[in-house]
């Protein structure tokens, strides 16, 4: 009798949830660093203070925990006497999962890059996450 109870909660409970929609998941970035942007995809070393000539800057950081097709969007944001989106970009894990090495980047502009603070914020998409800001200057 026990056994039909317990059999008869699990399959209410399964099909309660399976009409709901819903976005929990346990993924979260980690290990942001900024660096000049070179070869590799990854920043050794977190650098986040840049000369007005550098070439490239690059973002990298961990998505941990993801599921397959998350989408993590990078806006690149200039902070002036009011903030500007330089740039967005999405990035979408396809059938990736678990932990996995992210990056996006940003190229020198025609005239050098404007002096001052600049920010990057990192979104896990259709998430309730608060988003990550890794701050960093151009001098």
């Amino acid at each position: 009798m026990k056994r039909i109870i317990l059999s008869f909660i699990v399959s209410t409970a399964f099909i309660m949830l399976s009409g709901c929609e819903f976005s929990a998941t346990s993924a979260h970035v980690e290990n942001v660093k900024v660096c000049v942007q070179g070869n590799s995809n990854k920043c050794n070393a977190d650098n986040p203070n840049f000369s007005n000539t550098t070439p490239g800057i690059l973002l990298s950081c961990e998505l941990k925990n993801s599921p397959e097709n998350t989408k993590v969007q990078f806006a690149w944001y200039y902070i002036g006497q009011k903030k500007i989106l330089i740039d967005a970009v999405t990035v979408d894990t396809g059938n990736r999962f678990g932990t996995l090495n992210l990056h996006s980047s940003l190229s020198k502009p025609t005239n050098g890059w404007p002096k001052g603070e600049y920010e990057v914020v990192i979104t896990i998409v259709d998430t309730k996450k608060e988003p990550v800001v890794k701050k960093f200057t151009v001098q």
